[in-house]
């Protein structure tokens, strides 16, 4: 249309061009009648004047500059002015010390740039925008802010008359957010390139998807002389300009430690090494981090040397003192720098480099999550680099600290960050910028996969990204809050949750920084002055109260007087005041976000919850779980400590979150909080992960339940949470139900058919035990294939089985009964008589019960016995077991046999069957029996004592279970022997009790009026022998069931009244035989010369007492009397006599053991041990008189056994030998508290005679022995 003026691009701010071409658009398309028209194309026309007058303006005031002929790029400016004019990109590769930096923007303004728009000029760092923008504007001759100005975090020194805006590369891509084409900008000039940092490859990437739509755009890159190729290659083979470096040449020079040599003291090697060549040259020595700065600083200044001033460099350091390095001086200056000092900073006046050759190369562990820290050898490149920072005022030395093989062996090029970092905030800008997938975007060298993933995986665990890696809402959000992705994650819960006042704070304070400062020569008074400001368990709410302080200090002071507070307790002032702005920044950004930020509350327990659940929001992976001895678990096993600086370094808590994971000297969680694990399971729910084990019955509450695990990232967050397993497996969980609450019947329901099903199943069952075998019921999943196929799929609770269960008619419900087909086995047979219901013995019935149940205490058959039948079981009868058994048993016996003799009867079960055909159940002794059968088939002599009968299966002897008149269990064992001596005196009284009361007298002291009978039967028809028993002081009258104890009791009842009668005699031999005043006071060491000889003369008394059973009333008992009366005093002289001289042998045996004390300890063990047990304080009681008679032999065997040791004592230790294994059977069985039995007797004193025949065989033995006889003595002792 003729009223619309032309577009000359060109001639437009280039800001304005597109919205201006865009609005000549749309007005071309209007109706000329339409009344907006007008309107619009008035405001059209006055924005199209006003853009092309700022054009000119701008033009007209370009800065004219100049460059310093000093500069090795200043020879080159023409061939770089064409080539900006000529092409879209340009690479400037040059070395350190050529100008780049500073002389490059002018470069780009003589050639017309900066007219359109800004030319935006990247550092790496802020130190270099702010220092390197200063020396621009002084070239140019103008006011910094002015024509030059710079932008960095906190700080915007640029204004509407800027021409060069010097700024980071993090503020150039945050600028794509609201500007996509960068249209501020008609020039970048991204330096430093070769640092590769990840936000110049992602800048790289973007501006090379910008330059085909921004035609006009002019990119400068700039690079050290290091790989320029691949920088050329990536924007289409863009042409390289090349800059010479250095004026001078430098001299380089290897100083490899010594061993054992600290890096401070090589440090002042190499200053003493450069002050040989030029005292008074400044040297930079580049060190790894701020702590190898302060040491080496402590060292120099310590050394004092002279006219030298030592500075520090590194990137926190404030810019006052950052400024003193470029400020001129007198003297020598030692700058010690990190590597900041390698590229963008030109140190002036160097004249000496000192190169550490490290640096702290930060490297994010994927698997960790940790952001690492670690000191690492610096390229090939970047030693290179450090080196060209000397010889610019003249010839220049590099000392390196290490050899030359050290840097031939070095990677030629330092790693790209882009393949050691972390991509979350990355990935997160590239979907918000629409940039597509960033595994096709165009890096210069794409990020390792694993990283890409990691990212990946970030987002979603901050929810940022759905399952097809598309942005959610809050992913949306999440993108457009210019900060951190876990920090903005972060302010999102906190909005939520109305706690954004706090994480705001709190959010800054981790974004920069920390303020608290502590110095290595002043931790301690550093931390004490910390105190004020901890918080027990969470270090960030320490850092609120922080936050609450430095706001009263400050509304209460002046900036000088609240700085000065600040640097009395170690705060950074400059940091607090960042901490400041970047809080309100941020408040800000939450405004626009349209959330409400409120104030900074007060601290309490529901103030401190809300702003540790926000701040878990973005910390998820940041956890852990207390260990043990101060260690965490965090994510997929990492494990890490808290830092020491911590709050909570000595509480350890169970478990905490961290604001950051870094690993330096070992990995530590920095800036950590006491959280709940619920807290966790709520806030990760969309992480964890849940299994549901062990799923059991519980018939309490009628359904089948298990155990949830929750886990996070491999921690265990809920271990054994019990829920209903039914919702997560109903399948399994119908199953289970089935099994126990129907089929076994473990349900609380009173519905017929349980009941009935269970009585029948028990009948059947029955057979079962009794055969010992599982062929007679049919198995338990045919009986829950039964009710699956009748109930319901969606019943697995007892509350859903009643609901239906009631639903049905009485048909329907008698569909749920068994039938004996339905629990029998098809090939089912069941027991008959052989395996009957009750055991007879002696006209006695006991009830037997069986169980087929290996690892039950009632395996087998029980024996249900009252007690005060339990003496009439009969061992040879309990023996044979019952008829169902006896061939499993015999063939069990025969497998007994010792193995020499088990060989002669294989097969075993064709012998067994022969032994069985000749012998009648029940008859005799099944021991002795089968013994007789097997020597008689077999041909080989086989004795009861062959059969090693421990060995038998449990369920192959009776169990007897004894029960008391109330029916309750008194004691339940295999061992009838045992259990007859634990409760047979019980039984005894209790089967008396129940017999007539002629038989029960008490307190006799003669046989006056007693006539016994041998034996009587009870009115229940029993067995009984009276008899009498021993009293003490009396005898008394009772009732036996067992006649072999009725004959021992009888027999101690007559010696009773025995005593009572001769006690005359009893006085006159203890006046006048007593033992002779030497054996009664060797006797005085064991026992009571008194007592010993009243148990002698009882041992006469019960020695002449033949056949006591046989005194059965007065007539009897006088006639014994008669005839022990006149030969007790004879005998009894004779006794005392013998025990006199035993006695004083025994003792100068006693005194003779004491003199060989511990040169021989096994022998004066074994013979004590013997003496022992053939003299004690009661011994004579105990042993008859025939065998104290043989006591004299065995004490002279001891007495040859001491003369022999004496003169070969390795001869005794061999006699020894063949004792001990015969001794310790004895002494063995009587710490097993086994009956003391005859048998026992017989061996006991054969071993003794053993002895002799050992020691002392010339002495003779009472006996004929040797092993076999022995071995046989004690086959027979069982």
């Amino acid at each position: 249309m003729p009223d619309l003026p032309p577009i000359d691009p060109e001639q437009l701010m280039q800001r304005d061009a597109g919205r201006l071409i865009g609005q000549r658009r749309r007005l071309a398309g209007m109706e000329a009648s339409d009344p907006k028209r007008a309107k619009q194309l008035e405001k059209f026309s006055t924005d199209l004047r006003a853009s092309m007058e700022r054009r000119r303006q701008r033009h007209d005031a370009l800065p004219k500059p100049d460059y310093d002929p000093d500069l090795p790029i200043a020879a080159r400016a023409d061939d770089i002015i064409e080539a900006i004019r000529e092409h879209q990109v340009v690479v400037i590769a040059g070395e350190t010390g050529s100008g780049k930096s500073t002389q490059l923007p002018k470069m780009a303004l003589a050639a017309g740039r900066g007219v359109r728009g800004l030319i935006g000029c990247t550092q790496p760092r802020r130190i270099a925008a702010r220092s390197v923008a200063r020396r621009v504007a002084e070239e140019l001759g103008t006011d910094l802010g002015d024509a030059v100005g710079f932008q960095v975090r906190f700080s915007d020194r640029t204004s509407e008359n800027s021409y060069v805006k010097f700024m980071t590369d993090g503020i150039l891509l945050a600028e794509t957010h609201s500007d996509r084409r960068l249209n501020r900008y008609d020039t970048l000039i991204i330096d430093e390139a070769h640092e590769r940092s990840l936000n110049i490859d992602f800048l790289l990437g973007y501006i090379k998807q910008l330059l085909a739509r921004r035609p006009d755009l002019k990119v400068i890159i700039t690079s050290a002389t290091i790989d320029t190729e691949s920088f050329s290659k990536h924007f289409s083979d863009a042409p390289v300009i090349d800059v010479e470096g250095r004026g001078y040449p430098v001299s380089i020079e290897y100083q490899p430690p010594s061993d054992g040599e600290a890096l401070a003291q090589q440090v002042q090697r190499a200053v003493a090494r450069a002050s040989r060549i030029d005292a008074g040259g400044d040297i930079l020595v580049f060190l790894p981090g701020e702590r190898e700065i302060f040491l080496v600083s402590k060292a120099l200044k310590k050394a004092a040397l002279p006219h030298t001033e030592v500075l520090p460099l590194y990137a926190r350091l404030p810019s006052g003192a950052q400024d003193r390095i470029f400020s001129s001086h007198t003297g020598r200056r030692i700058v010690l720098a990190t590597n900041v000092a390698e590229t963008s900073l030109t140190v002036p006046g160097i004249r000496f480099v000192i190169d550490s050759g490290l640096a702290r190369i930060s490297r994010y562990a994927t698997h960790s999550k940790v952001l690492r820290l670690p000191v690492e050898p610096v390229s090939q490149a970047s030693c290179n680099q450090r080196a060209g920072r000397c010889g610019r005022v003249g010839p220049g030395t590099c000392i390196r600290l290490f050899g030359e093989e050290d840097f031939l062996a070095r990677p030629e090029y330092t790693e790209p960050e882009i393949q050691r970092a972390g991509l979350v905030g990355v990935v997160l800008e590239m979907l918000a910028l629409g940039l597509g997938d960033p595994e096709e975007f165009p890096f210069i060298d794409p990020p390792p996969n694993r990283l890409v993933n990691e990212a990946w995986n970030t987002l979603a665990e901050l929810q940022a990204v759905d399952d097809q890696r598309g942005l959610t809402p809050l992913g949306r959000t999440l993108a457009a809050l210019p900060v951190d992705a876990r920090h903005g994650r972060m302010m999102i819960e906190a909005a939520e949750r109305d706690a954004l006042a706090e994480v705001i704070v709190l959010v800054a304070a981790m974004s920069i920084n920390d303020p608290r400062e502590r110095p290595i020569d002043h931790q301690q008074a550093a931390d004490e002055a910390h105190a004020e400001f901890r918080v027990a368990g969470s270090d960030f709410l320490g850092l609120l109260k922080l936050w609450h302080w430095w706001q009263d200090t400050r509304g209460e002071n002046s900036r000088n007087q609240a700085d000065k507070q600040a640097r009395s307790r170690f705060l950074n002032a400059l940091r607090l005041h960042e901490w400041g702005q970047l809080v309100a920044q941020l408040r800000e950004i939450a405004r626009e976000a349209g959330w409400r930020t409120g104030k900074v509350r007060q601290l309490d327990d529901s103030v401190a919850e809300t702003v540790h659940r926000s701040l878990l929001a973005g910390l998820l992976a940041q956890v852990g779980q207390h260990l043990e001895d101060g260690e965490y678990s965090g994510a997929r096993g990492h494990k890490f400590r808290i830092f020491p600086g911590s709050a909570l370094a000595r509480s350890r808590p169970g478990w905490i979150m961290a604001a950051e994971l870094v690993e330096t000297s070992r990995p530590f969680a920095r800036t950590v909080a006491s959280i709940k694990p619920e807290w966790l399971e709520q806030q990760a729910a969309h992480l964890t992960r849940e299994s549901v084990f062990d799923p059991h019955w519980d018939k309490r509450t009628g359904r089948v339940m298990g155990y949830l695990r929750v886990t996070l990232f491999g921690l265990t967050l809920i271990e054994k949470r019990r829920v209903h397993y039914g919702p997560h497996a109903p399948e399994e969980a119908r199953e289970i139900f089935i099994r126990h609450a129907l089929v076994r019947g473990e349900m609380n329901h009173r519905a017929k058919f349980l009941q009935r099903n269970a009585a029948l199943r028990r009948e059947l069952a029955t057979h079962e035990h009794k055969k010992r075998s599982r062929d007679v019921l049919a198995d338990e999943d045919r009986l829950v294939a039964f009710f699956e196929e009748r109930l319901p799929t969606q019943v697995f609770t007892v509350k859903a089985f009643a609901r239906w269960y009631e639903s049905l008619d009485r048909t329907e419900q008698d569909r749920l009964l068994y039938d004996r087909a339905t629990l029998l086995r098809p090939d089912a047979q069941t027991s008959g008589e052989e395996f009957p219901d009750r055991l007879e013995i002696d006209h006695e019935s006991f009830k037997l019960a069986y169980r087929f149940e290996p690892a039950h205490p009632a395996d087998g058959v029980t024996v249900v016995c009252p007690l005060h039948l339990l003496n009439r079981l009969d061992p040879d009868r309990m023996q044979w077991l019952v008829p169902g058994l006896i061939d499993d048993k015999v063939k069990a016996l025969i497998g007994c046999l010792p193995k020499s003799k088990r060989r002669s009867f294989v097969p075993l079960a064709d012998y067994a069957r022969a032994a069985l055909e000749s012998m009648v159940f029940g008859k005799g002794s099944l021991h002795q029996r089968l013994a007789g059968e097997l020597s008689r088939i077999g041909g080989l002599e086989i004795t009861p004592a062959d059969f090693q009968t421990e060995r038998l299966p449990e369920h192959l002897r009776f169990n007897i279970r004894v029960k008391g008149e109330d029916g309750k269990i008194l004691a339940e064992s295999r061992d009838l022997e045992s259990l007859q001596a634990d409760l047979g005196e019980r039984a005894r009284r209790d089967f008396m009790a129940r017999q007539a009361e002629d038989w029960q007298r008490d307190g006799l002291k003669s046989f006056d009026g007693v006539e016994l009978p041998e034996h009587v039967t009870t009115r229940t028809g029993h067995s009984a022998w009276p008899a009498l028993v021993d009293q003490h002081s009396a005898a008394g009258l009772r009732l036996f069931d067992d006649e072999a104890e009725a004959h021992t009791a009888h027999h101690a009842g007559v010696h009773r009244l025995l005593m009572i009668a001769l006690s005359d005699k009893l006085k006159y031999v203890a006046k006048k035989h007593r033992l002779s005043p030497p054996a009664a006071l060797a006797w005085t060491r064991a026992g009571d010369v008194a007592s010993l000889e009243s148990a002698l003369a009882s041992r006469v008394v019960d020695d002449l007492v033949e056949d006591a059973w046989s005194v059965r009333d007065s007539a009897a008992f006088s006639a014994l009397e008669a005839r022990i009366r006149p030969v007790f005093v004879e005998k009894y002289q004779r006794a005392v006599e013998l025990l006199d001289r035993m006695v004083r042998h025994w003792h100068e045996i006693t005194r003779r053991l004491d003199d060989i004390g511990p040169a021989q300890p096994s022998a004066q063990d074994d013979i004590e041990s013997q003496l022992h047990d053939l003299v004690y304080a009661d011994f004579v009681a105990d042993i008859h008189t025939d065998r104290l008679a043989q006591y004299p032999r065995y004490l002279e065997a001891i007495d040859k056994r001491l003369d022999a040791l004496e003169l070969d004592p390795r001869r005794d230790v061999q006699r020894q030998s063949e004792i001990d294994p015969w001794w310790q059977h004895y002494l063995d069985y009587l710490a097993e508290g086994k009956p003391y039995t005859p048998e026992l007797d017989d061996y006991r004193w054969l071993v003794e005679e053993y002895r002799v025949q050992v020691f002392a065989q010339q002495l003779g033995t009472a006996e004929k022995v040797s092993k076999k006889r022995l071995e046989e003595a004690w086959a027979r002792c069982g």
